[in-house]
């Protein structure tokens, strides 16, 4: 067996271009990468590291140039050591994970320096030891639409998304449709996030990236929302205006409330409901312990009568004049 030629390197090659000739072949060869069957590719594989193992080590190198593989299987050497052959472990996985810093074949595509990434089984010298690991792909994001009343009172949403996963091969992927249950807390903030940790994209050479639900708040037709406080628009006619008249609101849990008014209702009057406003968000809340309020802040608008009769001017005239 020519070691050399395995490498398809010249017996002259330095040790750099041993490392180089070794990075190419074995991930040529590797058999999650190679598209060749299994057994022509291991075979292959072994005598590669093989060739690597004995070229790499100054002593084994020397003791094949001088005598060549059959003696160097047979041994000897004394004093500049060697003695017993030397003899292949078929372990072409462990020099391969030596080599590259990793046993995953896909990380070891990853040029992480702009350069090769090719070492030596001793200490790494050529810049395995550079390997800073293998990195996520982007997170999966995915919006939850939450109504106001489903944020005031919490929920449990099903939400379907897509995300792309690995084939049984280990380096193919597809479009995988899921369903996934997620629980709405009360009082959860526009924006917030929800994360899965490794639940997201999968793709070969990776660890999977987080699945994120976002939650994105809708408009509310009545009611808005401001941090922990809500603000709602009362429409009142100018009769019930000028006799402070009490308003009645359908609250988000669907209470009636009677909210009584305390003065002469203006353009600018803002009547504040203490404790009425959204839940405030807790992350873990204790069984039995009661939710925090913000506020409700009713604001009106007087609808104005397109027309008035004399006779009901001067009824509106003695009412201010009293």
């Amino acid at each position: 067996m020519d070691y050399y030629q395995i490498l398809e390197i010249n017996r002259d090659a330095t040790d750099a271009e041993v490392a180089q000739a070794y990075h190419k072949l074995a991930l040529k060869w590797h058999p999650k990468l190679s598209n060749q069957d299994y057994n022509t590719t291991y075979h292959y594989f072994c005598k590669i590291s093989e060739a690597y193992e004995v070229l790499s080590d100054v002593i084994k190198r020397t003791f094949f140039d001088k005598y060549g593989e059959e003696k160097l299987k047979e041994g000897f050497f004394a004093n500049g050591n060697l003695k017993g052959g030397y003899s292949f472990q078929g372990n072409p996985e462990t020099i391969f994970e030596k080599f590259f810093g990793t046993s995953n074949p896909f990380a070891a595509l990853i040029d992480t320096n702009g350069s090769e990434n090719h070492g030596t089984l001793f200490s790494h010298a050529f810049g395995a030891q550079n390997f800073s690991g293998i990195s996520k792909p982007k997170d999966l994001e995915v919006k939850v639409d939450c109504t106001l009343n489903e944020i005031y009172n919490g929920c449990i949403k099903k939400v379907t998304y897509g995300r792309q996963v690995l084939n049984k091969d280990g380096r193919t992927t597809r479009q995988l449709i899921e369903t996934k249950e997620i629980k709405i807390d009360r009082g959860i903030e526009q924006g917030q996030k929800i994360v899965f940790q490794e639940l997201g994209n999968e793709q070969a050479g990776f660890n999977p990236s987080d699945l994120i639900f976002v939650v994105n708040q809708l408009a509310h037709s009545q009611f808005q929302r401001k941090n922990s406080d809500l603000i709602y628009v009362a429409k009142v006619s100018l009769a019930n205006a000028i006799s402070a008249d009490p308003i009645q609101i359908i609250t988000l849990d669907n209470r009636k409330l009677q909210v009584p008014v305390d003065s002469i209702i203006t353009p600018k009057y803002v009547r504040v409901v203490e404790n009425e406003g959204m839940p405030i968000f807790q992350k873990e809340q204790v069984y039995g312990n009661p939710y925090t309020f913000g506020h409700l802040h009713i604001r009106f608008e007087i609808q104005f009568p397109e027309n008035l009769t004399e006779d009901q001017k001067q009824r509106i005239k003695n009412i201010l004049n009293e």
